[in-house]
């Protein structure tokens, strides 16, 4: 198979991670794998690609004028025509809309996957045009089963979830003792809430408690400025971004998870997996079905700040039940093994592939 793969850049994020193990793995299966993306960092992309896999870099991203996706869609539709692929596969709403447009009139299936929430994150035109462009993809695919529920009943009928893959990530474990040390991980902007968190955590009375908030973002001096208001220097810091979870998973006893919404939520897959407590908001998508209540983690209702600090506050004074959480990770971690989810997106892009060979065939 020929596989063309489409995402917004070659950066950090879930959906850069997925893309990349796909083609990965495709390419170990004999794939011709081409990636394009909208965005390169310059000391190249986050994720590895093996050498043989073709990376492309599209309309310049750095123009956001009028225009800016006319020439994505002319981009896209001319690396399709270059590549001829067997199958598309497309990632997040506004590149799904763009590339299903793009491939109309060729006969080259797409396969599109939402990545995140769309009701949220791109609400109004983009949203819209999804629904509707969706029925002439040749596959669909959520991560949750709150995402599949909110489609069309006609899209619903079409759609399958693949959650994230997720391994067990070995770690070393922060020096258990009396007092806490909070870990979140993401980008910083509003999405991820760790202005919530930072407010939540103002409240957890125990002094030795500490919270470290890794990741980078457009939101770190507003962060930053709210810590210093706070009366949290020295109890919070923002260190920049990790290579992987280990570092992470290992520089704390609880991962905490304040967004306003996800897509899946990689940070709670990985932690909930590998076996460090998570509390989080209870938002779309994605904790409420990776997170059993009392098991391995705890839920709080969305936003409610008071509740998180509650919940906080819990867990800083009782190590004996952060442990106890600890020791839960085989109720997420056979759901999420890397080798099954990747057996189900070769099912989808299998299924897509068969009807343009049958035409094929039938035309030969």
């Amino acid at each position: 198979m020929r596989l063309l793969m489409i995402q917004g850049g070659f950066g950090t994020g879930g959906a850069e991670k997925i893309m990349a193990a796909i083609g990965a793995h495709r390419h170990a299966q004999g794939d011709e794998v081409h990636v394009a993306g909208m965005f390169m960092p310059p000391a190249g992309p986050f994720f590895h690609y093996p050498p043989d896999v073709r990376l492309h870099l599209l309309a310049d991203g750095a123009r956001p004028d009028k225009l800016l996706h006319l020439r994505r869609l002319a981009a896209i539709r001319g690396l399709i025509r270059r590549v001829q692929p067997d199958v598309t596969l497309s990632f997040l709403t506004k590149v799904n809309c763009l590339t299903m447009l793009a491939a109309r009139g060729t006969s080259i299936p797409v396969v599109i996957s939402e990545r995140n929430n769309p009701l949220m994150q791109s609400p109004g035109f983009w949203n819209r045009a999804q629904q509707v462009l969706a029925h002439g993809a040749a596959g669909i695919v959520m991560q949750t089963r709150g995402q599949h529920d909110d489609l069309s009943p006609a899209l619903q009928e079409r759609a399958v979830v693949i959650p994230n893959f997720c391994d067990a990530v070995p770690f070393r474990r922060a020096s258990p003792g009396p007092d806490c040390h909070f870990v979140a991980a993401g980008r910083l902007d509003r999405q991820k809430g760790f202005d919530l968190l930072i407010r939540a955590f103002a409240r957890v009375p125990h002094l030795g408690a500490r919270l470290t908030i890794f990741g980078e973002g457009p939101e770190r001096a507003p962060l930053e400025n709210l810590v210093r208001a706070s009366g949290l220097e020295g109890r919070v810091s923002l260190p920049g971004i990790v290579r992987g979870p280990q570092e992470w998973l290992g520089a704390g006893h609880v991962l905490v998870v304040s967004s306003r919404f996800e897509g899946f939520s990689n940070v709670v897959a990985e932690a909930t997996c590998s076996g460090l407590p998570v509390v989080s908001f209870d938002c779309p998508y994605g904790p409420s079905e990776m997170i059993v209540e009392g098991r391995n983690g705890f839920l709080v209702p969305p936003g409610d700040v008071a509740a998180l600090a509650g919940a906080m506050t819990r867990l800083a004074a009782d190590p004996a039940l952060r442990n106890r959480l600890g020791q839960a990770a085989h109720i997420a971690a056979a759901r999420f093994e890397q080798g099954r989810i990747m057996a189900q997106w070769d099912a989808v892009l299998g299924a897509a592939l068969q009807p343009r060979r049958a035409a094929m065939a039938w035309s030969s």
